[in-house]
This record gives C-alpha cells, structure tokens and sequence, in this order.
C-alpha cells in the first residue's frame, strides 16, 4: 500500500511539472529536461531556494494549505534525481515539518508523512557505503552511525526526528517501541557531530524523549534531564525557536502535571515575535498554532 501511494503521488507530481513547462518547453525540450535532471540535477539549486522560502512564510495558514504542492513538487524531483542528497534531505525535513502540521489533529496522516519522511532520510544515509553495506548484513541502525560523518548531520537529524515522532504517535506499539534506539543513536550522533544543527531540534527532541521515559528505567530519562535538555535547546538561539517551549509544554509539564508551567510557556509563544528568527518563520508560526490548540484543549492533558 505504501508504495501504491507513493506511486500514485509521483504520477501527481510530474503531472503538475508538465503543466508547469508546457507552455515554456515542448514534449521533446521536457524529455532532455528530465533527462539531464535525472543524471545531475542541473535543477537542483531552485529546490532549497523554494524551501527558504517556504521556511520563512509569514502566514501559517498559507504554508500549510500549500504544503502538499510543495510536497508533490519535491517527491517528484526526488524520484527523479533518486541519489541527490541534498534533494532527500530537503524532503525528509518537508514531510517532517508537514507532519508535525497535522499530527494534533490527524495523527494517521502524520504518521504515513513520518514514515515517508524516515525513507527519504535513510536514503540519504546509506549514500554512506559503510552505513549501506552494514545494512545488507542485517546491522542495527544504531550500531552504524559511527561511520556518519558531519557532512550527513542533516540526514541524521531528520531521519531521527521523523522515526521519533512517527513512534510517539505509536506508543501503545511495544513493536514500535523497539526502533527508538535507533532513534536515539541517531540523534546522538548528530549532537555528537554538530550539537546546535537547526537551532537545536536534536537536543529538543532528546528533552520530549527524556520526559517521556520514567527515570528509573536507566536510560537517561526523567524530569531532570528533560529539562536540561530542553534548556540546552532554548539557549542555542536565545529561545527564539518558539518550538522547544511548546514541546516542553507538551510533554515536560503534562509529564509533571505542571499547569503553571505549561501556561506560561504556550502563552509566551503566543506573544513572542515569530520572525526574530531568520529562516524558521514557518515553524515559529506552526509553534504558535501549536500552543493556540493546546491551551484551547489543555483538559486533554490535565
């Protein structure tokens, strides 16, 4: 099924490019078009010029009604162009920050763009031939990513964050449950090669983790620690990446039944200046829309 619709999402996708060209370029230009595409990319630089411009939208609402075209656009470049790094990377932190759009109130759908987005990342991972060739021999993830280097931190976070939060979502899933060490490795070894990489989602997500797992399990988890990573977090850009106070919200105070804090902090994202942060806009303003939705349902978490 899954490949079904990433199929049928392809066919979508090149359909709107052929619309796109066609008053440009005839069918025999669109081919050599395609063509060159598929062999280096020649496009490649007006991806990640598109991405910037969606991470700094100033509305919302607007980024998130264009997301599944910006979506469609970028698979099919993807499918194209199936070993261009730079091209998986980008989708992979699409599909991330599309599901963390949806995931409150469609949590099915947020979990097949979780899923997608984990493949693209992985793909881009196994451009590495150690990290490859040990999957073929059957090796854990997280007993590999010690031949990741820093020039793939990208994929590690994004692969790591779409398998976390694909498995958040599967919490009653002990079979789930199982891939979050390879989760975590992944992350770790990102912290490990650039422990700041976009503003510190890495060490904001190690804090929703570490406040989710009971302390006394011995792997790292607690109040504590949740919060000094999330603190960690909040200082790589002076706490202007508005999505580690809603993530703490979420998971650190509900964990704690902290309501003061849980307040306090999605009323400071509602009040705070979304485009303080250069090249974030789009996720402050999901921060925002975030904390707006759970302190209108804050009798869900208390």
């Amino acid at each position: 099924m899954q490949e079904k619709r990433r199929y049928q999402l392809l066919l979508r996708v090149l359909l709107i490019v052929s619309f796109m060209v066609s008053g440009a370029v005839g069918c025999a230009s669109f081919q050599r078009m395609t063509t060159r595409i598929g062999i280096n990319m020649g496009i490649a630089p007006a991806i990640p010029m598109m991405v910037d411009k969606l991470k700094d939208t100033k509305s919302g609402r607007l980024a998130e009604k264009g997301f599944p075209g910006q979506l469609l656009m970028i698979t099919g470049f993807v499918e194209l162009s199936p070993d261009n790094e730079q091209l998986l990377n980008e989708a992979a932190f699409l599909y991330c920050s599309y599901g963390i759009f949806v995931e409150d109130k469609e949590p099915e759908f947020a979990k097949e763009l979780y899923d997608i987005g984990r493949d693209y990342g992985l793909r881009a991972l196994k451009q590495n031939s150690y990290f490859l060739d040990g999957l073929d021999r059957g090796e854990k993830v997280c007993n590999l990513v010690k031949h990741i280097g820093k020039k793939r931190v990208a994929a590690l976070v994004w692969t790591g964050l779409n398998s976390g939060l694909w498995i958040v979502l599967n919490m009653d899933d002990p079979e789930a449950l199982m891939g979050m060490a390879d989760t975590i490795a992944l992350i770790k070894r990102s912290l490990e090669l650039d422990p700041n990489f976009y503003f510190g989602a890495g060490k904001m997500f190690l804090g929703a983790y570490y406040a989710m797992i009971p302390e006394y399990l011995g792997l790292g988890g607690g109040p504590e620690n949740a919060k000094k990573m999330f603190e960690e977090a909040r200082a790589v850009e002076n706490g202007n990446f508005l999505l580690v106070d809603v993530l703490q919200a979420r998971y650190l105070a509900t964990m704690t039944e902290d309501e003061d804090s849980f307040d306090s902090l999605l009323n400071g994202v509602l009040e705070a200046d979304a485009s303080a942060l250069k090249g974030v806009r789009l996720i402050n303003e999901l921060a925002k829309r975030k904390a707006a939705f759970y302190l209108e349902n804050k009798d869900m978490f208390f």
